[in-house]
């Protein structure tokens, strides 16, 4: 039995009626009416035929789209992981390539910091030793009344000179490479605050290297202390460093 279309209410009845069941339009002298709800019904079966096809075509199409964007969204990925890696793991080595620059430096200094103590200390106490009395004694082998003249003797000293030309170049170069430590990788923020820690550190190790000052005894206490505050840095550093990775 057709189904038509109520005008009224526009609920599905039977073409038979001579009134809507639902809100009792009446159908009596509306043959015209009919008719185009039937032709309106044959035209919606037809349109309802072509979709199935249509709409396979569209979700075919929507899964192909879906495909590529994943693709592009993994190769994205993957690309930035890749990115990402070779900073983290560039870092790391930057990082341990300017601990071993400032370890050579530290330890240079720390050498002409010990020959400045002892020579200073030897020239006041007046004890020979065959490391020191080249500095201590004048060419009679007399030890100098004034111990700054035994330390000018050590610092005007060629060896000296070089050691601090080496200790100077040293710095240049841990300063400039603590320009490419400004903006470490994400996990590495700690590992910058301690090098940084560990730069001043070695800064105040090499400067007094090459230009000590006070006296013997307070000259003493700051390298030992400043040794120390730069070993306990550097060994903290190595412990927060971590593996490369894969």
């Amino acid at each position: 039995m057709p189904l038509v279309q109520c005008p009224e209410c526009g609920r599905e009845i039977s073409d038979k009626v001579k009134t809507c069941p639902h809100c009792g339009y009446p159908f009596d002298g509306l043959p015209e009416n009919n008719e185009e709800m039937q032709k309106v019904e044959i035209s919606s079966v037809r349109l309802q035929q072509k979709n199935p096809e249509k709409t396979k075509k569209f979700l075919m199409g929507i899964s192909a789209l879906v495909v590529v964007a994943i693709i592009a969204i993994a190769v994205i990925s993957l690309v930035n992981y890749q990115s990402q890696k070779k900073a983290f793991n560039s870092y790391i080595d930057n990082l341990t390539e300017i601990m071993m620059i400032m370890l050579t430096g530290g330890a240079k200094a720390e050498e002409l910091n010990n020959l400045t103590a002892k020579v200073w200390q030897n020239s006041i106490y007046e004890e020979s030793d065959p490391e020191t009395d080249e500095f201590t004694k004048d060419s009679r082998g007399i030890f100098y009344d004034d111990f700054n003249d035994a330390l000018s003797s050590l610092y005007f000293d060629d060896s000296t000179q070089d050691s601090i030309s080496e200790i100077e170049e040293n710095q240049e170069l841990v300063q400039l490479m603590m320009k490419d430590l400004q903006n470490p990788p994400e996990g590495l923020e700690n590992c910058y605050e301690t090098v940084t820690d560990l730069y001043t550190a070695y800064r105040s190790l090499t400067d007094l290297a090459i230009n000590p000052s006070g006296s013997l005894r307070s000259f003493s206490e700051a390298k030992n202390e400043k040794v120390d505050t730069f070993l306990d840095l550097y060994k903290r550093l190595e412990t927060q460093i971590p593996d490369k990775k894969e």
